[in-house]
């Protein structure tokens, strides 16, 4: 369907009758690249990766030198296929950019991509180096400045310098912890999930999902039943609630079925979930016991194999396009590659109710055990690093600890029922 589209654009060169080619012009460059940007909004992200490829090869850089959408294709494709798990593809069109394109802010954004997956192979100095670049040259005034990419290596030398020099200097990764700073009262927090454009918090005791933006103003939704948010593509914010997903800053919900036999069940006990670059679904249902694959438009796809009898309880995204789920039975994170098959895992000795967990954007794995009252945090293959709690840094005890999330920072914001607030670790 693509390949048609594209020929129906007039994007494809193709011969003439007087034995030519059909010449794409810069517009046509364009229009398209827009095109593929509302594909991936929508998350047809193997769609857009088509379209962004198609315009790279239509404007050859020999024939095509100062056209700026061809780097802003290549920088999109890589980020998807980084995505999609196919991170070496992805670093590929980052270094053609880097190297080959005409400095913009196209340059800056590959170099970001760059340094995430050098901070990924734990290649902590080149990564620091890349993102420093990144501020000095967002900095200044010229073609390669660039407020979003400044912000976002800002924010990977604070996590850097929170989990790795720190470390290097024998002290703590997280020295001190607090109420989180808002003007809002919680009753019974029992989740949160951090994203690019704030952080959304459930409260139980008032059915209530609340998002505060980066100024930390509040803005609560009524939601029935709200258990574990999470953020999708094109920073969407969903609830887990019950028998639905819930949009609420888009005030929309959504629905699945799951087919048993010749019939079709929806689902009614929806706990966690996670969206994918393609627009579809991870949902853990409490009473099918089961992590389900939804297709972006909620028709069912599969079940994840995460053993007989088991419960899975939590899940979240990680590098490399991974899936990492809690399992309750067996008190072990598994570990999903980006097709979905389980290709490893890990536990802790003394786990009691391994219960949520969070990724970071170095890979790092949060484990919250409920029953412990304790964080233990593993690096992305599974190896332990650090523990927190019961009592945290600056004398404050867990009370009965229910979520947790990792900030862009490295702090990490825990929703807790028991305290009636969420508690911020930094």
């Amino acid at each position: 369907m693509i390949v048609c589209f594209l020929a129906i654009a007039g994007l494809i060169v193709g011969p003439v009758a007087d034995g030519g080619a059909v010449e794409p012009s810069s517009q046509d460059g364009e229009e398209h690249y827009n095109a593929a940007e509302a594909m991936l909004a929508s998350g047809d992200a193997e769609e857009a990766l088509q379209l962004f490829t198609a315009i790279v090869d239509n404007f050859p850089r020999a024939r095509y030198p100062l056209f700026s959408w061809r780097a802003a294709a290549k920088v999109r494709a890589g980020q998807i296929e980084i995505d999609l798990g196919r991170v070496d593809a992805g670093v590929a069109r980052f270094v053609e950019v880097i190297d080959g394109e005409t400095p913009s802010v196209w340059t800056t954004r590959a170099r970001l991509g760059l340094a995430t997956t050098l901070l990924w192979n734990r290649e902590w100095q080149a990564a620091a180096r890349l993102l420093q670049t990144i501020v000095d040259v967002s900095a200044r005034a010229g073609p390669e400045s660039d407020i979003i990419a400044y912000r976002d290596a800002e924010d990977r030398l604070t996590l850097l310098h929170r989990l790795w020099l720190r470390a290097e200097a024998g002290e703590r990764p997280w020295q001190q912890a607090g109420r989180y700073p808002v003007d809002f009262v919680f009753d019974r927090p029992v989740g949160i999930a951090a994203g690019i454009n704030g952080v959304l918090v459930t409260d139980e005791g008032n059915d209530l999902a609340i998002f505060f933006d980066s100024f930390d103003t509040a803005a609560s939704f009524r939601v029935a039943d709200p258990q574990r948010p999470w953020w999708g593509t094109s920073a969407n914010g969903f609830v887990a609630a019950g028998s639905m997903v819930s949009a609420p800053l888009r005030t929309k919900s959504f629905q699945f079925v799951y087919p048993e036999g010749s019939r079709e069940r929806p689902l009614d006990d929806i706990r966690a979930g996670v969206g994918m670059p393609d627009g579809g679904w991870y949902l853990v249902d409490s009473e099918y016991r089961g992590v389900m694959r939804f297709g972006r438009n909620g028709t069912f796809d599969h079940i994840l194999d995460t053993g007989v009898n088991s419960e899975p309880v939590d899940l979240d995204r990680g590098p490399r396009g991974r899936l990492f789920v809690i399992e309750k039975r067996s008190r072990e994170v598994l570990i999903f590659d980006a097709g979905g098959v389980l290709s490893a895992g890990f536990a802790y000795h003394d786990w009691r109710e391994p219960y949520a967990l969070a990724v970071d954007s170095l890979g790092y794995v949060y484990v919250l055990d409920r029953g412990l009252k304790r964080i233990d945090v593993f690096d992305q293959d599974g190896g332990f690093l650090w523990t927190l709690g019961p009592v945290l840094p600056g004398g404050i005890e867990l009370g009965d600890p229910r979520d947790l999330t990792v900030d862009s920072t490295g702090r990490i914001l825990i929703a807790d029922r028991g305290l009636r607030t969420v508690v911020v670790v930094e």
